[in-house]
């Protein structure tokens, strides 16, 4: 019986973190459509600013059209709300047109912007529906504009359908179907018979143009 009242008493503050956590989310956020931040976890420390949960935690956010899954987080208060997610463990997040695997990651419950950390993301483009994968070390995301940038040590691996290129940089803009490639760029087009080294290019994601300055290209020719 006493076990039972300490789990039922554990679930009562789960539910009520929950509550807490939406309430000012909801109320705090001028100017911008309110939003229910549904978050479940095997364990939870709430302060006055500062949230920490830890064990299978999942969170939802219908609005965001989000939902991430980890071992770890922290939902921090910037002045009077809950504004930053932070993650410190492997994370499985899901967005709308596309999910990523990351070592860390950081996002903004105002603005929809955040950073990940050692990762794999997988994006739907808006203009082919083809898939872009892209690994790098750090990738800037902001999901109310469709931008993402980033950078790897090494070079940025990207994969667009028979496409494959590597960057020192990247930023795509989803909306406007433009990749932008900067820095000891190479890119192989196996469909195109092309493989073009470059400083700078751009490939126009609906039809998969090119364009690129300071290059050398090999063509195959049957």
């Amino acid at each position: 019986m006493k076990r039972f009242f300490r789990i039922a008493g554990i679930v009562i503050l789960l539910v009520a973190v929950v509550v807490v956590l939406t309430s000012q989310t909801s109320t705090t956020t001028t100017q911008k459509k309110s939003k229910t931040v549904r978050v479940s976890a095997d364990y939870v420390e709430p302060k006055s600013d500062i949230i920490y949960y830890k064990g299978r935690v999942f969170v939802n956010i219908d609005e965001d059209k989000i939902s991430l899954r980890t071992t770890e987080m922290y939902v921090k208060k910037v002045g009077d709300k809950w504004k930053i997610v932070e993650i410190p463990t492997k994370v499985e997040f899901t967005f709308d047109g596309g999910n990523a695997v990351a070592d860390k990651m950081t996002y903004d419950l105002d603005n929809k912007t955040g950073v990940l950390t050692n990762s794999t993301v997988t994006i739907i483009d808006a203009k082919s529906n083809e898939k872009i994968i892209v690994v790098a070390d750090n990738l800037s995301y902001d999901l109310e504009n469709d931008k993402y940038s980033g950078t790897k040590k090494g070079g940025v691996s990207i994969t667009k359908g028979d496409i494959t290129a590597v960057a020192d940089r990247f930023e795509y803009d989803k909306k406007k179907g433009e990749l932008y490639l900067y820095g000891a760029v190479v890119i192989n087009d196996p469909k195109k018979g092309i493989k073009m080294t470059a400083s700078d290019a751009v490939i126009y994601t609906e039809k998969n143009d090119m364009k690129a300055n300071n290059v050398s290209i090999e063509l195959k020719v049957d």
